[in-house]
């Protein structure tokens, strides 16, 4: 296991989508709360989400990869993919996962009535998408660092608040360590669907949002 000294934080780039795409599907859209209820049929259902959300993330240039240096290929075992929300304009993006539109329909619940815009007094918001370290690298602080980057990133590029929906208790935990207070939370097991009832510690969504 690489240790927290040969790890390195490091802009994504576009030579880094495939490494990227690979650890979301072995990792984040099979171990993740949500995820793991859902099962996606991977790599198809959720591949044209994933390369629509890198895109914006590569356009946006405020996202980050950890590659372990001790490996003859720079292995990358940790992700966070953040965007800049613009007030003027709207993701048009259409969904075609069934799962997919299912988690986007309970953030749009968790966030319906929460104008983030006014409550930070912005035109431009930052928000994170999503957070995935690889689980042989888990325990290593590598959600910390990949959050503490993206922050400092935020604040150079001037951006005033920062959000984001977290459905693991953990990914919850480590923004709030970054200062991200809660502003809604959504328990699961009042959306009625049955797949929902035993979540355990992952028992709600929550939106996260923080002043910068």
């Amino acid at each position: 296991m690489a240790s927290e000294y040969t790890i390195d934080i490091v802009p994504l780039l576009p030579e880094h989508r495939q490494s990227v795409i690979s650890l979301l599907m072995s990792s984040f859209f099979i171990q993740e709360p949500l995820n793991d209820v859902l099962k996606f049929d991977i790599p198809h259902e959720p591949l044209s989400w994933t390369n629509h959300t890198i895109d914006d993330a590569l356009r946006d240039q405020c996202s980050f990869v950890a590659i372990d240096t001790t490996t003859s290929h720079k292995e990358i075992v940790g992700i966070i993919l953040n965007g800049i929300a613009d007030k003027a304009k709207e993701d048009k993006f259409v969904l075609e996962s069934k799962n997919l539109k299912f988690i986007f329909s309970l953030m749009d619940q968790l966030m319906d009535g929460h104008d983030l815009f006014k409550l930070y007094k912005t035109d431009r918001l930052f928000h994170c998408d999503i957070i995935n370290v690889d689980e042989k690298q888990r325990g290593q602080n590598l959600s910390t660092r990949l959050i503490a980057k993206s922050i400092d990133k935020a604040g150079q590029l001037g951006i005033k608040g920062a959000y984001v929906v977290c459905t693991s208790l953990f990914s919850r935990k480590a923004f709030m360590r970054h200062g991200f207070q809660v502003i809604n939370e959504l328990l699961y097991s009042k959306n009625g669907d049955k797949r929902l009832l035993n979540m355990g510690i992952h028992d709600r969504c929550s939106l996260l949002g923080r002043q910068l």
